[in-house]
């Protein structure tokens, strides 16, 4: 099953726009990119149906389309939100991750 979402993404230059993910994995991405906007080896920040923000290298290019690597990988709980179509519970289960921590309390 192919996975697809949308989202935006914001270049290295201050540029923004919308775009539609397609072969969506926890390594990385393929888009549709025909205004020439992802620079091949740069980091563009991502936003996947109201998740992230994720950071990704553009590492390839054929036309108009490109291939996207995520910098650090999706974890397997937002992938399969994600998947499932689970948007809210994809940007819940991302917020999730990063307060992981053990917390320690002083007295």
């Amino acid at each position: 099953m192919r996975t697809q979402a949308e989202g935006a993404a914001h270049s290295p230059r201050g540029y923004d726009w919308y775009i539609q993910y397609q072969d969506l994995s926890p390594g990385g991405c393929r888009v549709d990119d025909p205004r020439r906007g992802f620079e091949l080896g740069s980091v563009v920040q991502l936003e996947i149906a109201g998740s992230g923000p994720y950071h990704a290298e553009v590492a390839w290019r054929q036309g108009d389309r490109v291939g996207l690597e995520f910098v650090k990988p999706l974890s397997e709980k937002v992938y399969q939100h994600l998947k499932n179509e689970e948007w809210d519970a994809a940007k819940n289960a991302e917020e999730g991750e990063a307060t992981r921590f053990p917390v320690r309390r002083l007295c």
